[in-house]
């Protein structure tokens, strides 16, 4: 029961969709109409800007940042294992908002501050290498994987001989895994060479839902 209540109160803030909100006061669209088709932070850069972008990424940080803080104050700080849990929900809740016919982001960004907030020695580890490939490559599809890829390797480092080590593991595969199927697209353009590179921005007048624009920490 612990665990679905985690689950619950991560999904519930998980749902708070930025992109779609900020594209409904600011622009007056649905984001999901334009660029990737994505409800995140990386097609609020392509399509309203790179200050919108980056205050859609660090609000859907936060909400993730606030389950894990809402989480600890009922269960405890130390139950690592239960902060994943909310984290998890978000990500859910994220990815697949129930008021949306289930269509929101990719979870990254959500991942990002679920992360810095149950250990952010893991977001460092796992945070800088992909930060290194944004910069040099400029696929924020690529760093969001790399991320995520290295998230369960030093979870099991910091985690995996102690109490709910292995659940832990198990709980941040999670991560790689959604973030990898909601991905699925970058990867065939990636293959295709027609990823399109972080800086190009979508025309509002133009419905691009789906034309291979990236859609990375969304």
């Amino acid at each position: 029961m612990e665990r679905i209540l985690c689950i619950i109160i991560g999904y519930a803030l998980g749902c708070i969709q930025t992109a779609y909100i900020i594209g409904k006061l600011y622009k007056k669209i649905d984001i999901r109409d334009y660029g990737s088709g994505n409800a995140g932070a990386t097609n609020a850069m392509r399509v309203l800007g790179m200050r919108i972008g980056v205050l859609t990424l660090a609000v859907d940080a936060l909400k993730a940042i606030l389950a894990v803080v809402v989480t600890a104050l009922i269960f405890g700080y130390d139950n690592k294992y239960l902060l994943l849990y909310a984290g998890i929900g978000v990500v859910l809740g994220h990815n697949y908002p129930f008021y949306m016919k289930f269509k929101g982001g990719k979870g990254v960004a959500a991942t990002l501050g679920i992360v810095a907030a149950v250990d952010f020695r893991l977001l460092l580890l796992a945070g800088i290498p992909a930060l290194l490939l944004l910069l040099t490559l400029k696929y924020m599809s690529v760093a969001s994987l790399t991320f995520v890829l290295l998230l369960p390797i030093v979870t099991a480092i910091f985690y995996l001989k102690g109490p709910h080590g292995v659940e832990m593991v198990f709980q941040t595969l999670f991560f790689t895994v959604s973030a990898f199927w909601r991905h699925r697209g970058n990867l065939v353009r990636l293959v295709r060479g027609t990823e399109v590179k972080m800086g190009q921005k979508v025309k509002i007048e133009d419905k691009n839902r789906h034309d291979g624009a990236s859609g990375g920490n969304g």
